[in-house]
């Protein structure tokens, strides 16, 4: 129906892609250079992290080349070539403070332009042709790059635990990378894991049960198949199923074993 797991890509998630595209408006200079070899085998991972976080292609490529140049500038703190994880988890810690800084920086425009009273200018009405047959494709592409982020099985997570999941699952980044990337203490970060798949677990049980479509109650939370499931509605899910002796039985029996949420380990 809706499920879209996070995997590991397998090709090219766009920062490729934005390098040969370029884009409307200059962005830093790392990207607009091809960035160094020693970068490439993370290079699609940090865009498509970016993009998570940012949810703008432009915004994700110019977050990436201003953590490729810092990377650059702090050289000589890097972890030893030797050590790829530490490398990697690095990487991505700094792809994480360049995202956080621009988020930042676009909060404190708009609380601005509230305390000022300003209205943000309306786009002016254009009298060009309509976009280039090879613009469409892009922003096609782009809107579909972005449907791949979307997880609705992470739907009862925390903003920590998502961002979490996020590394671990889609970037599979181990535990000790994870902390590493969000400043954390690794015991901390198993904690946050562990406590985030079980949301994810108790989450896919309930979407299991929609599809089975055989509860009334449920036909009635959902309305119809195409379901967006925000977090108050899944939140209503996970509490029907959770009490609902019949949804409950097909939860069971779409995941075998212990009622989802009660024994996922961390590896898990």
């Amino acid at each position: 129906m809706m499920s879209s797991r996070p995997e590991t890509p397998t090709h090219p998630t766009g920062a490729h892609r934005a390098h040969r595209a370029g884009t409307r408006r200059p962005v830093t200079r790392a990207v607009q250079q091809r960035p160094p070899a020693r970068y490439e085998p993370c290079l699609d991972g940090l865009f498509t992290y970016c993009l998570s976080v940012l949810c703008d292609h432009e915004e994700a490529t110019a977050a990436l080349g201003d953590a490729l140049a810092l990377a650059e500038r702090r050289g000589s703190r890097a972890p030893a070539a030797d050590s790829e994880a530490d490398r990697r988890a690095w990487l991505y810690a700094l792809a994480r403070w360049s995202c956080l800084r621009r988020l930042a920086e676009a909060k404190r425009r708009r609380q601005h332009t509230h305390a000022s009273g300003k209205r943000p200018p309306a786009p002016p009405e254009s009298t060009a042709p309509s976009a280039a047959p090879e613009d469409a494709l892009l922003q096609e592409e782009r809107r579909r790059q972005l449907a791949q982020l979307a997880w609705p099985e992470a739907a009862g997570t925390t903003p920590e635990q998502r961002e979490a999941l996020e590394l671990a699952v889609r970037h599979q980044l181990s535990p000790r990378e994870v902390a590493a990337v969000l400043g954390t203490d690794p015991g901390v970060t198993r904690e946050l894991l562990a406590a985030a798949a079980c949301e994810v677990e108790r989450t896919r049980a309930a979407l299991a049960v929609v599809e089975t479509g055989t509860c009334p109650s449920v036909a009635r939370l959902t309305g119809d198949n195409q379901l967006l499931l925000s977090s108050a509605l899944r939140r209503e899910l996970v509490r029907h199923v959770d009490d609902c002796p019949r949804c409950r039985r097909t939860a069971e029996r779409a995941a075998p074993g212990s009622w989802p949420g009660t024994s996922v380990t961390p590896a898990a």
